[in-house]
């Protein structure tokens, strides 16, 4: 795969990755509006039990109208709430150490890697293996100008809880005024499962990218 394919496969990558982005945001947005308008109906409801102490028996006909068209209102607006704000489903991914090497043989024609896995072949993650592409590409092509990277791939457990570590080391600096484009995609890949990026120099020159992710046991 050549430089130019690889930029293209990420850009297409990140344009689906913000379609879903946008989706949840407007989600969100209607969750937040559906809440409100059931705190607008609940005050209904309350208001039409009063109403019902203290009214005739034409004016219980129009109570118990009012009461049923809060009810109605009630139940869409939750079966709305659950489609906008749906309940967040652990999947396990693809093994992270099938899918780096994959993802490190695509990129080999381009730069050239040395790769090091220190990781069990069936540990996994949340990440897609179309996700576990972009990370990788995106680490790639973030030091596309170095002569050679090296990959290390490692599971770690910090804390009682069990992590994903990739770590790219590469001569090239560290920038200075933040994340290069193409990790800024990668950070947002990584944000969703609870993972996180940073980048720092390398002790003898160079620059050191780490990306860690949570694994799934």
């Amino acid at each position: 795969m050549t430089k130019t394919e690889l930029i293209e496969r990420q850009r297409r990558f990140e344009w689906d990755l913000a379609r879903a982005e946008h989706t949840r945001a407007a989600g969100r947005l209607v969750a937040g509006k559906t809440h409100d308008l059931l705190n607008l109906v609940q005050i209904v409801k309350l208001a039409s039990g009063e109403l019902a102490k203290r009214c005739d028996a034409t004016g219980h006909e129009f109570i118990e109208d009012l009461t049923r068209a809060a009810r109605d209102a009630e139940g869409q607006l939750k079966s709305l709430m659950e489609v906008a704000r749906p309940e967040h489903v652990v999947t396990r991914g693809p093994a992270v150490g099938a899918a780096v090497s994959a993802a490190v043989e695509a990129l080999r024609p381009t730069i050239a890697i040395d790769l090091h896995l220190a990781i069990a072949p069936d540990v996994a993650s949340e990440l897609t293996g179309a996700e576990l592409t972009y990370v990788m590409f995106g680490v790639g092509l973030d030091a596309a100008a170095a002569p050679r990277l090296e990959l290390l791939v490692r599971d770690r457990t910090i804390d009682d809880s069990r992590w994903i570590e990739i770590v790219r080391g590469a001569d090239v600096p560290a920038p200075e005024d933040g994340l290069s484009f193409d990790l800024r995609g990668v950070e947002l890949v990584l944000a969703r499962v609870g993972g996180e990026l940073s980048v720092s120099d390398r002790r003898g020159g160079g620059s050191e990218v780490i990306v860690a992710f949570p694994a799934l046991r």
